[in-house]
């Protein structure tokens, strides 16, 4: 763990680089230099909250905001590997609290609906299946692969080849795959 070569008490996750000062530190203290230079104002907001997924479980998140000249970032993040996160972006003038409802708005969306179930076949033999006729999820990097990335669909980690079975049931029809910023809405 690399600490902030600022404040000296946080990990450093945070290249800091302009004109000749260059520096590693934590995300707290970024914000501060930014809120300083741009004259932002850093409200108090809630560091964490809780919701329940669409089976009743309860997921707490993280939220992390990151003040940028472009504008503030917050993301929301369980502190499991592979949970659910979700992101929202807002103008650098923007109400911080506002941008934090509309984040907790976010996570119930995206936590409030089953997009994949687990069936069984006669013989027991488990399978996954869409739901609908979509899904949405997460691209992350796979350790155990070189050449395919882990989806996260339900704060859950799907490989490559489990994607493509579920997609077996859909053979014959078209398929539309579109990306999107972390911070945009999903429909």
């Amino acid at each position: 763990m690399n600490q902030c070569e600022r404040c000296e008490s946080k990990e450093a996750n945070v290249h800091f680089s302009m004109e000749e000062t260059s520096m590693f530190i934590c995300n707290d203290c970024y914000n501060e230099i930014i809120e300083e230079e741009f004259e932002v104002n850093i409200e108090e907001i809630a560091k964490s909250f809780s919701i329940r997924d669409f089976q009743g479980v309860e997921h707490t998140f993280h939220v992390e905001r990151r003040i940028h000249p472009n504008g503030i970032f917050m993301e929301a993040a369980e502190s499991i590997e592979f949970g659910y996160r979700f992101a929202v972006h807002g103008e650098l003038d923007c109400s911080q609290q506002e941008l934090l409802t509309k984040l907790i708005m976010k996570a119930r969306r995206g936590t409030g609906v089953r997009q994949v179930e687990t069936k069984a076949f006669p013989n027991g033999q488990a399978y996954n299946s869409i739901v609908t006729d979509q899904i949405t999820g997460l691209i992350e990097y796979d350790e155990t692969s070189d050449s395919t990335p882990l989806v996260i669909i339900d704060g859950n980690p799907f490989t490559w080849e489990e994607v493509g079975k579920m997609l077996m049931t859909y053979e014959g029809f078209q398929l539309k795959l579109k990306t999107y910023d972390p911070t945009d809405d999903v429909e």
